[in-house]
């Protein structure tokens, strides 16, 4: 028998039963890349956390999976009984499929505060309330190098887990942006697919992989600083809720909406598929006002009352589909320069943090 062969075969049943009592690695003919230095006690410390957030968003990708699936065939017998029944209703009827993703927005909402909470937090704040991070100190490794170690490990960890769980959301999407644009199924798909396009803005590319590494990095920093598990556990939760809500407050304000005008007192027509952003009046130069100055108990005559005030038309706001992936950039750059920043932070303050 050859070395080669000697070395792949399977060791008996005895030197097998050796190996499971004793722990020995079992030998292989492909040699995988293995974790060194550093970076190995930092996944032996949170590789619970690690294993279990890659685990969770597998299964939520193999589910999205079969959920597209399911979604598409239901378009389509949806169409197929239209069209033998010369026509039916575009509510959908009783085929409309119960997706998650229908449900999926409000799920995938709070799944940055979930990880900044208990994958972020505990990241610094378990190794500094344990006292572990002496012995680590006290090594070869300095204290930058431990902290960048540790991020870069969770950010890597972070971006594979989100990048499984975007590209189905990002499948969904555009799979009903399509069917909706045209085809000869489009009116199967605005029957059965009764979501808000923009619903999914969050999840449909880079911007939903940068908003959990924000929740990431501010998760650790909130747990270099509170030193505590628990509280920064808690302290994270809030401060990751409170960057996604001024994330959607900040949104409407990172690109300038289509306005639409008119030059009478009806509303024009909002774009389809388009994010309306509100309404408000014209007046005779040109500017626009929210304001309603003909408001109030006992108006009779509301025309005049405009003319008095120079109002001659009505608008609308609304961002339209061509401004979907702009958008998304806008925000993706913005998370990712508050990450940068965050992680600059924290590997500036680990050197501040005393070791008794």
């Amino acid at each position: 028998m050859s070395a080669l062969a000697r070395y792949v075969a399977w060791p008996p049943r005895e030197e097998r039963r050796a190996r499971r009592r004793f722990r020995l690695p079992l030998p292989s003919p492909l040699r995988l890349p293995r974790l060194a230095g550093p970076a190995w006690p930092a996944w032996r410390r949170h590789r619970a956390a690690f294993r279990t957030m890659l685990a969770l968003a597998l299964l939520a990708g193999i589910g999205a999976v079969r959920e597209h699936h399911q979604l598409v065939g239901a378009v389509h017998h949806y169409a197929d009984l239209c069209r033998a029944a010369d026509g039916c209703d575009l509510g959908g009827g009783d085929v409309a499929a119960p997706t998650v993703t229908h449900v999926a927005p409000y799920v995938l909402r709070y799944l940055p505060v979930a990880v900044g909470a208990l994958v972020g937090a505990p990241l610094f704040a378990q190794e500094l309330e344990s006292g572990t991070h002496r012995l680590a100190w006290t090594q070869s490794v300095g204290r930058r190098e431990w902290a960048a170690v540790r991020l870069g490990l969770a950010a890597a960890v972070t971006t594979l887990a989100a990048v499984v769980v975007t590209v189905p959301a990002s499948w969904w999407w555009y799979s009903a942006r399509r069917g909706h644009d045209g085809g000869p199924d489009r009116f199967a798909w605005r029957a059965v697919v009764w979501w808000n396009d923009w619903d999914f803005f969050a999840w449909t590319g880079p911007v939903g992989v940068a908003h959990l590494l924000l929740a990431l990095t501010t998760g650790a920093a909130t747990g270099l600083l509170v030193r505590r598990t628990l509280p920064a556990v808690a302290a994270a939760a809030g401060l990751g809720e409170a960057a996604l809500f001024g994330l959607e407050k900040l949104r409407p304000h990172l690109l300038t909406p289509h306005i639409r005008r008119t030059r009478s007192l009806d509303f024009p027509s909002t774009p389809i598929d388009g994010w309306f952003q509100g309404f408000g009046y014209v007046r005779s130069d040109g500017t626009l006002t929210r304001r309603n100055p003909c408001s109030g108990p006992g108006l009779q005559d509301f025309s005049g009352c405009l003319a008095r005030h120079h109002i001659v038309g009505r608008y609308n706001s609304s961002f339209t589909m061509d401004q979907f992936l702009p958008l998304q950039l806008v925000e993706t750059g913005i998370c990712l320069t508050a990450t940068a920043a965050l992680a600059a932070f924290c590997l500036w303050h680990v050197r501040r943090v005393k070791t008794r």
